[in-house]
Parts: C-alpha cells; sequence; structure tokens
C-alpha cells in the first residue's frame, strides 16, 4: 500500500489556517528591508521628470551664433536672389531682363521677410521653398549686411529742392511719371513706392535712369529726397476733396466744371423745367 499524506487535524473549536500565498511573502520581506525602496523610486521618478522638463539652454548649451546665421543668409541670397538683385544686393537693370531693384537702403525686417514669404510684383514667393529660419536669415542679412544707405538725417524742404532740380523733369511734380519723348519710354509712378525703393533707384539708376553716386548726391541728401517723395504721396489735406493730389490745374478744371454745370441747373430751374 502507498502512504499518502494525511491533513492535518484541527483542534476541536478552532478554524483552519488560511494558506499564505506568494504575493504575501514577497510584499513581507519589501517591507521587512526598511519600507524605503518606494520612497526612493518616487524620488527618481520626479527627479528624471525634472531634468526632462528643464531646456537644454538652462544647462548652459551654446546659442545659436550670429556669425553662422548671417553666413546661412549669405549663402541662401547667392543662391536664390542675386541672380537678380545682384552679389551686393545693388540690382540688375530690368531693362536687359527681369531683375529685382537695388536692396542697399533696405532697412526694415518685417518688410524684406514679407517680400521673401509674399513674392510682391514678378518676385516669385519662397514660402514652399526656403523654411522659416531660412527666410528670417536671408532678411537679416539682406538688412543688416547690404543695407548700407543710412536714409537718416533726411530735409523735407531740402529734398523738395533737390527733387525738382534732379527728378521732376522725369517723374513729374506729383511723382506719378509720365512719358519720356525723348527715349520712348515712361518713367515709373513714384505715388506707391517706398523710401528703401526710391534711395536705391537714386543710388542704381535702373533702365534709362541715371545713376546717382556719392559724389553728386551724399546720403543725407538721398534720404531727403525720399522723405519729400513720401511726403507727396500723401500730403496733409486742409479740406475738399484732394482728387488723388493731380495738382492745381486740374483741381481748378473740375472747380470750373461743377460751378458752370450748377449755373446751368439754376437757370434750367428758373425757366421752370422747359428748357
Amino acid at each position: 500500500m502507498v502512504a499518502t499524506a494525511r491533513p492535518p487535524r484541527c483542534r476541536r473549536g478552532t478554524a483552519p489556517a488560511e494558506p499564505v500565498r506568494i504575493e504575501d511573502r514577497v510584499r513581507t520581506k519589501v517591507g521587512d528591508a526598511g519600507g524605503q525602496g518606494p520612497r526612493w523610486a518616487v524620488f527618481a521618478c520626479v527627479a528624471l521628470l525634472l531634468i526632462l522638463c528643464v531646456p537644454l539652454t538652462a544647462w548652459g548649451e551654446p546659442a545659436e551664433n550670429p556669425s553662422d546665421a548671417f553666413v546661412h543668409g549669405q549663402q541662401i541670397f547667392s543662391r536664390r536672389c542675386a541672380a537678380c538683385h545682384g552679389d551686393d544686393g545693388q540690382g540688375i537693370s530690368g531693362v536687359v531682363s527681369i531683375a529685382g531693384p537695388n536692396l542697399q537702403a533696405e532697412h526694415n525686417l518685417g518688410q524684406v521677410l514679407a517680400a521673401v514669404e509674399v513674392g510682391p510684383s514678378h518676385m516669385p514667393s519662397f514660402a514652399r521653398i526656403l523654411s522659416v529660419e531660412n527666410m528670417r536669415d536671408v532678411s537679416n542679412f539682406v538688412t543688416q549686411k547690404l543695407a548700407v544707405i543710412p536714409l537718416q538725417g533726411g530735409n523735407l524742404s531740402e529734398g523738395g529742392d533737390l527733387y525738382s532740380m534732379y527728378c521732376a523733369a522725369c517723374h513729374r511734380t506729383a511723382v506719378r511719371g509720365g512719358a519720356l519723348v525723348f527715349d520712348g519710354v515712361n518713367a515709373p509712378d513714384l505715388s506707391q513706392k517706398s523710401r528703401a525703393l526710391v534711395a536705391g533707384a537714386i543710388r542704381w539708376g535702373p533702365g534709362p535712369m541715371p545713376k546717382f553716386p556719392a559724389t553728386v548726391l551724399s546720403d543725407q541728401q538721398v534720404a531727403s529726397i525720399a522723405d519729400y517723395v513720401k511726403y507727396v504721396q500723401h500730403p496733409p489735406t486742409p479740406g475738399g476733396t484732394p482728387m488723388r493730389w493731380y495738382g492745381p490745374v486740374a483741381e481748378g478744371c473740375a472747380a470750373w466744371i461743377i460751378a458752370f454745370s450748377a449755373m446751368v441747373l439754376a437757370m434750367w430751374i428758373e425757366r421752370g423745367g422747359r428748357g
């Protein structure tokens, strides 16, 4: 006969002991080790989260070197922009090809960045070609490295005299431009041009327009002409309708037409409307 182990007998009046699970034994051993394990695990997790959440710059990571950004912007300009605007931003004559204007007076970073992104006139948009960082780098390069015409210290009165002397013969007094009989082309309208474009054109001389180097007009005189053109674009209006500032001849003609029409209407009413 095979001997079999009998379960232990319980005494009368006592309940049978419950079996001890393995999980309870492990938990008991961990608690007996001092109870510090779970606390250190919590502290370690919190420290790890703090390390991951703190920015890298706070730990002394060097910031981007501005010179590297300028070099990157110069590379983009040489590859994407110099073909139209020139290596130094001096502009290329549009008579030969569809080219870009002078950029040596562009000091407004926002305007340059908007031009790169949107593409005014015949300039293409680079929004889908260049990233935001690339567009910012090339715009910073234009405004901080190529913009050498200061556009500061202009005098409005002096600008009016210089404009009458050098510019009004082609661009007219009201800066609206007009036909050039001696050349068979039209002088461009300046009513929508910025100060930077006006100053760049003075130095650049696009198309049949002559160049005006520093030996002819100083930077301060160029700034004066640019200020005067900007003033004529939006002169003060003391009252009445400015009629797009076409000048006293057009305004006087319109006034005579209105007065004659009012006189004819008054005579017609006086006769009882019978003609």
